[in-house]
């Protein structure tokens, strides 16, 4: 039976068969992609490295006396990393707090610990981000739900 097909035709009928493979998953996990390139809405990235290259234009605002606000960027950078790592650490609060069902004021006494380990984000300007972050974190319970009030007296304690 084998010797029947030859290496042409095997090579062939796999050639085919991985190319519909790719094709499939090209179009099953890509497609969103694919119809934006065909329609032009984006284009095809030649250059990979140039994406890589990052330039920090920052511009300060001038307030109404027309000094110029002085942040520096290593500041920025660190709350930044500050809000990743502190966003990481509530959902982890959260997924343990579903687990064991805790109740509100356990959690809230967790949560105000997150609080004073990250007091950098207390005075930055995501503050609103963050707290709506916990909000929606807090969402995902069934038996404890914050408002925004809430969470904002928990900033100012």
């Amino acid at each position: 039976m084998f010797t029947n097909i030859s290496w042409g035709n095997y090579i062939v009928v796999i050639v085919l068969l991985l190319a519909s493979w790719y094709l499939f998953i090209g179009f099953r996990y890509y497609l969103f992609d694919i119809t934006e390139i065909v329609t032009g809405k984006r284009k095809i990235r030649k250059r990979r490295i140039k994406d890589l290259e990052i330039h920090y234009d920052v511009v300060h605002p001038q307030t109404l006396t027309g000094t110029s606000k002085q942040t520096s960027l290593g500041e920025t950078e660190e709350t930044i990393l500050d809000i990743d790592t502190f966003a990481e650490k509530l959902k982890n609060l959260v997924k343990v707090a579903s687990q064991r069902e805790v109740i509100k004021s356990e959690f809230i006494g967790h949560l105000s610990l997150l609080f004073t380990e990250y007091s950098s984000i207390k005075n930055s300007p995501f503050r609103s981000s963050v707290s709506e972050l916990i909000i929606s974190e807090c969402e995902k319970l069934d038996t404890i739900s914050l408002s925004y009030l809430e969470v904002e007296d928990l900033w100012n304690e």
